[in-house]
């Protein structure tokens, strides 16, 4: 039978990091979608003398394709994940 050994706090904090980086880029994936977005409405409203209906229209569509692309994205990570504990 194979002796268990007892890791150390350094490595139990690695392991953990090393678990929860690809959750890290989800908050950075949602925001960057919504500053695109709204930087488009904006500069559409600007060039086009509209505001502010397009920085607005486009800013709830950034809204609704982050959040999106991180559900898409954390149940990818979450299959990914059972699969590998499997």
């Amino acid at each position: 039978m194979p002796e268990k050994t007892k890791k150390t706090t350094t490595e139990s904090i690695s392991e953990t990091l090393r678990e929860l980086l690809p959750y890290t880029n989800l908050g950075w994936q949602l925001v960057s979608t919504m500053l695109l977005f709204f930087g488009a409405g904006y500069g559409a409203d600007y060039l086009l003398d509209s505001r502010p209906w397009l920085t607005v229209s486009l800013s709830v569509i950034g809204i609704v394709y982050g959040l999106t692309a991180v559900i898409k994205t954390a149940n990818q990570l979450q299959k990914r994940n059972t699969k590998e504990k499997s």
